[in-house]
This record gives structure tokens, C-alpha cells and sequence, in this order.
């Protein structure tokens, strides 16, 4: 995770900072590369972004899984866990259900993120508490829009509710979860999409080791 600092420097001060931090942890890239990954981030989530006082530490946050991603996707189909990009409407509930779950139980195996093709500005209130009472925190998860490169790197795309927006790399599938948008629901409803979505992380695992 990269080491933010907000202080009193300006976003661009801040995302110059991160991008010389994240060019250190990635010397594969070049600097610029990764400079222009991080601008290219921040712009990225701000556009209809309503909430913007961390911007610029979620920007470095999502530059950071970028660039994981574009690691991936040179050397894929190697060792390592699986990688899985869970894709949504507004990535605020279900897809952030799932990939928490799946890191969570995963033990390792498998790498979970989760994005959306229109991101709301933040994870809803109720899929955060019922999480949290179930003892699987998402309090650092935000959302964000699905890339080309965090696209291609991941093995298996798991859609809920929409359809892949980019044609599949080669060696990859796509899985189809469909639930309930816990949206305007009431807890004892979110609890039980919860639970559901859950039960189909716990099959899926099982079906990777069978």
C-alpha cells in the first residue's frame, strides 16, 4: 500500500510525491510511465466525482493497482494466486461484497478486485456495516471504474448485473453473478444478499479445488 501524506501539499504535490514513491516500488516502469499512470488515475476518478478531500490519496491507491495489474499481465498465466476483477454498475455493494469475501477466504489462492462501469462516490453505509458485523471490513475500499490494463491482467472476471466492457484477453473467463443491488434496502435485506454472495465465493473456492 503506498504511504500518503497529505499535509499541506497541493493534489499535484501529493500525486508527484506518490508517483516517485510507486516508480521505487515498481523499477520494472519507467518514472514517467508511472507518473503519467497516477495523473491518469486522478483524473480518472474525478471526473463526476461529487466527494473530492482524498481524492488524490485514492488516485495513488488506484495507480497503484494499475500498475500491479500491468505486472500481471506480462508474465500471466504463472505462478501465483488467481486473479479476479469483480465488475459492477457503481461497484458500492455486491462487486465490493465479493471481492472482499474472496480475499478473505481465498487463503491466499486467489486476488481479488472489484470495479464498475459508472463508480458511485462511495461504498454504501448499510454493505459497510453488515461487512463489518460479519467480520470482513471494507472501510479502505472505494470505488472505481473498470481500465483496459486492470481488465487484462485478471484471470477470471466475475459481472454482476452488467456485461464485460472490453473483449476477454486470451486464457481468460467470465462468471456470471447475478444479486440483488442492495441499494435503498434495509438492513435485514442487505444482510441477506450478504450472506448470499458469500455462499457463492465459498462454491467458487470449492470449485477451484476440485
Amino acid at each position: 500500500m503506498t504511504a500518503i501524506h497529505d499535509g499541506l501539499d497541493s493534489p499535484e504535490q501529493t500525486l508527484r510525491r506518490g508517483a516517485a514513491h510507486l516508480a521505487e516500488l515498481h523499477p520494472a516502469f519507467d518514472a514517467a510511465l508511472v507518473e503519467r499512470i497516477v495523473f491518469e488515475s486522478h483524473a480518472t476518478l474525478a471526473r463526476g466525482a461529487r466527494i473530492r478531500t482524498h481524492l488524490p490519496a485514492l488516485a495513488l491507491k488506484f495507480a497503484a493497482d494499475r500498475l500491479q495489474a500491468l505486472e500481471h499481465g506480462e508474465h500471466r498465466r504463472g505462478e501465483g494466486p488467481l486473479r479476479i476483477l469483480v465488475e459492477s454498475i457503481r461497484n458500492d455493494g455486491i462487486s465490493q461484497m465479493a471481492a472482499a469475501y474472496l480475499n478473505a477466504l481465498g487463503g491466499g489462492r486467489v486476488e481479488a478486485l472489484s470495479a464498475a462501469l459508472i463508480p458511485a462516490d462511495e461504498v454504501l453505509r448499510s454493505v459497510a456495516d453488515v461487512m463489518e458485523e460479519d467480520g470482513v471490513p471494507i472501510d479502505e475500499s472505494y470505488p472505481k471504474p473498470v481500465t483496459d490494463d486492470v481488465a487484462r491482467a485478471a484471470d477470471v472476471i466475475v459481472t454482476m448485473l452488467i456485461e464485460h466492457p472490453f473483449d476477454l484477453a486470451a486464457g481468460q473467463r467470465i462468471e456470471v453473478w447475478d444479486f440483488d443491488d442492495p441499494a435503498g434496502l434495509g438492513t435485514d435485506e442487505v444482510r441477506r444478499i450478504r450472506d448470499r454472495v458469500r455462499r457463492r465465493v465459498q462454491e467458487f473456492l470449492e470449485e477451484l479445488d476440485a
